[in-house]
């Protein structure tokens, strides 16, 4: 056995201790349930300088971890040879027996007793010398009182394990040591001397097991089977070997069964990977357990929210098997990361194009440090910068950092910054508050408002995970919560599909200007060469939430499978040009194709036009006011103090005016937008008005539109003039007989019909509208304001 030499002067503490302790323990204890071959590998003799009292748990852990290490020194080894070279006493005797002997025969003592007896006679019986082997030695009793204690020892520790889970119990590696303790003892020379042996063992015989070790000792010869001597030394050890502890001097120093406390870090992952397996196990979550490759795939979450992860220890995160596990993906020369676990799903979506990586579904890294315990609420700042390098180095966004010693209750470091003397006159509170558990201390976030060149999202959780032997509780608490962490930022999946929006041409900065490419660059650097009509913008939420790359329609869509995650997918069409025109054009086709009626048709088209020029506003926030102030100086006063309009009838018509606005701003050509909206504000006032007064009132409301007045111009007319309620002169230099305003409402009614059917209305047309709907100089007046000024109903 090779001896390991721990030069350590640090002083630690008891706290610190006792974690080393208790971690090795456990781990010995999770080890033999779930992996022992890896327990040679994790555990040795080492020279230690004890100074720590055990615990009952403690002790328990002891005899776990001396009985399954020296087992082979004693099947393998000791036994063996003591088999091969049994001690054994062979006295000489002087028996009498009848012929044949089997002794060698004393003639001149067979001669001499049979002349007593029978002179002269052949002798019947011979005295003969013999030598018996006598295998009840000290040093045989030794060895099978030694294998019964030992079998006693690992049946009581079966005892507490059938107690802790009787259905693991039975695949136990204690089992298999029972079972090798009673196959030694059938050993033939060590079946004869069981019943004398355990009288020894159970203190009913006159010899004791330490005066069976004194004459043992007694009777070791140079020359003698060296097996025996082994044999005594491996008692002590069974005895007398402890947990390894953390050495606080050089004096003292004795041999301890444990870890290499070089490399405490890493016992400190191994303790959480295995804490975490046993904790899966326990709450039936575990699927597999990969022990030579490090991993488990469990489940975490109920019913639809029901995931499999997959968790792997200290590996790299390989996506692609033509990738180096060790290089980056990401990055060109750049280093790979290593990290001490990494959570993922193990159906996560990976794009590649031709065997590289373009995108994979973001996993969990998981960092394990062992620091000793510091005066500080802060975590220390080297594996937190590590961490965020590790992040931006493999694409992921969610990290977390365990300390085994971490001072502190959660604090909220971002939300209230610290500088050193507040955090120490903190530090000095001894804010460890046990009620706060099994939740991060705190999270190291981007600042939003100023964290322009990083990405938004990322984020490390600063967790303590404490070693402790009283409070294990707490330990799978905090884990089972991590774990519930890792499941809310992965469980949720946003669709991989093209969400792909042009740049809407109608629009303007706060300069008033259109949008342009000049300051819009490529991912590369480049320039943009297109037009702006060819530049998309492509979300991307199943990346992030924030994340929108502009790409370009003709290279990029459905080609450039970097910029488009979607390409290669059968059915995908790219993203379609929708400008609020062309939205507006179809609707009023759909309008049209549903209904034959022209009134119906036109209506329907202006409910239609209406929302979607709404809805385009809301996007665009024009500034409304100004297209009222226009309309005020196209109608007048009366337009704000006419009764005949409500607030949604002078929006609807300010909408008509920024929508006008909008196809002269782009030179478009189609005014059917604007037309629908003006001529629908016309039609429902002439329904409050004439058809509320007249004989028309009765007529269905269908037939109340702008063409109903032209069927029935000459009752309309009488009626107004005989009632007073349309008073031509509206002005004291002007007049507007209403046969006037009937022949501006037949230009407005063809060119309300035409827009509804057709879905166009070129410039010219929209201009005779203009006037008939407002006047000109030449006019002075239109349907719309004429009707507001000469109406007396």
């Amino acid at each position: 056995m090779v001896m390991s030499e721990v030069a350590e002067t640090t002083v630690y503490s008891r706290e610190e201790n006792e974690a080393f302790l208790w971690m090795q323990g456990r781990m010995v204890d999770l080890l033999l349930r779930h992996n022992i071959r890896q327990f040679g590998t994790t555990f040795g003799e080492q020279q230690a300088d004890p100074h720590f009292q055990e615990d009952e748990l403690l002790k328990d852990y002891r005899e776990l971890a001396v009985v399954i290490y020296l087992q082979d020194d004693l099947f393998n080894h000791i036994l063996p040879r003591i088999k091969r070279r049994l001690s054994f006493e062979a006295p000489r005797q002087t028996i009498v027996e009848e012929l044949p002997a089997r002794g060698r025969i004393d003639w001149p003592r067979t001669a001499a007793a049979n002349w007593r007896e029978r002179p002269g006679e052949v002798p019947l019986e011979v005295h003969t010398r013999q030598r018996r082997r006598n295998f009840g030695t000290p040093e045989n009793l030794l060895t099978v009182v030694t294998i019964l204690e030992y079998r006693q020892i690992v049946q009581k520790l079966l005892d507490k394990e059938i107690v802790h889970n009787s259905v693991q119990a039975l695949s136990h590696p204690l089992n298999e040591i029972a079972d090798q303790c009673v196959r030694e003892l059938a050993f033939l020379q060590f079946a004869g001397l069981l019943s004398k042996c355990e009288a020894i063992v159970s203190g009913y015989d006159a010899l004791t097991t330490d005066e069976l070790e004194l004459k043992v000792i007694g009777n070791l010869l140079p020359g003698q089977n060296s097996a025996y001597s082994d044999l005594l030394n491996w008692r002590k050890r069974l005895w007398s070997l402890r947990l390894l502890e953390r050495s606080n001097s050089d004096n003292d120093r004795q041999i301890m069964l444990g870890a290499d406390p070089a490399r405490d870090n890493y016992l400190y992952q191994l303790w959480l990977f295995y804490e975490i397996g046993e904790l899966l196990s326990q709450q039936n979550r575990l699927v597999e357990w990969d022990h030579e490759n490090a991993k488990l795939k469990f489940t975490w979450g109920d019913g639809d929210e029901k995931r499999e992860y997959q968790l792997q220890h200290d590996q790299s995160i390989k996506l692609l098997d033509k990738k180096p596990a060790n290089s980056s993906e990401y990055w060109q020369y750049a280093p790979g990361v290593r990290p001490d676990f990494y959570i993922q799903r193990t159906d996560r979506i990976i794009i590649q194009d031709n065997g590289k990586l373009i995108w994979h579904e973001p996993g969990v890294i998981l960092d394990a440090k062992y620091y000793r315990p510091r005066d500080s609420l802060k975590a220390p700042a080297s594996p937190v910068k590590r961490m965020i390098a590790d992040l931006q180095l493999t694409g992921e966004r969610n990290g977390a950092l365990l300390f085994a010693f971490q001072q502190g209750g959660v604090l909220n470091l971002a939300a209230t910054p610290v500088d050193d003397e507040e955090e120490n006159s903190v530090i000095k509170e001894k804010l460890d508050n046990p009620t706060i558990k099994a939740q991060p201390i705190y999270k190291v976030i981007p600042e939003p408002r100023s964290s322009q060149y990083i990405q938004p999202d990322i984020e490390v959780n600063i967790w303590r995970v404490r070693p402790s032997l009283n409070d294990v509780q707490s330990v799978r608490e905090t884990l089972s919560s991590l774990l519930s962490q890792a499941h809310s930022a992965l469980k949720d999946r946003v669709e991989v599909r093209c969400r792909g929006i042009f740049l809407d041409s109608l629009s303007s900065n706060g300069h008033g200007e259109l949008a342009e490419v000049s300051s819009l660059y490529q991912r590369s650097g480049e320039a943009w060469p297109d037009m702006l009509e060819d530049l998309v913008l492509c979300p991307k939420p199943h990346v992030a939430p924030w994340r929108i790359d502009l790409v370009s329609l003709k290279k990029d869509c459905c080609q450039n499978s970097h910029l488009c995650h979607i390409k290669g997918k059968a059915n995908i069409k790219p993203p379609q040009r929708l400008t609020a025109l062309d939205e507006i054009k179809d609707a009023i086709r759909s309008a049209s194709d549903k209904n034959q009626d022209e009134d119906l048709v036109a209506k329907a088209a202006t409910s239609q036009v209406l929302v979607i020029t709404r809805r385009y506003a809301d996007l665009i926030k024009p500034d409304i006011n100004q297209y009222k102030a226009w309309l005020r100086r196209e109608v007048g006063d009366i337009f704000e103090k006419t009764p005949l309009l409500d607030t949604e009838e002078r929006e609807t018509l300010a909408l008509g005016g920024f929508l006008r606005e909008q196809v002269e701003k782009i030179g478009a050509t189609n005014y059917a937008g604007p037309a629908l909206l003006f001529t629908g504000v016309m039609e429902e006032l002439v329904r409050k008005t004439i058809y509320q007064k007249t004989s028309l009132k009765s007529q269905p409301d269908k037939d109340k539109t702008l063409g109903g007045i032209l069927y029935h111009r000459g009752s309309v007319t009488y009626e107004l003039k005989s009632n007073g309620w349309w008073q031509e002169t509206i002005t004291r230099r002007q007049i507007y007989p209403f046969n006037y305003w009937l022949d501006d409402i037949k230009v407005i009614r063809d060119i309300r019909n035409q827009a509804a059917h057709e879905a166009k209305i070129d410039f010219v047309d929209f201009e005779d509208l203009i006037k008939s709907f407002f006047g000109d100089r030449s006019s002075g007046v239109g349907a719309f304001t004429g009707l507001l000024m000469a109406w007396r109903g």
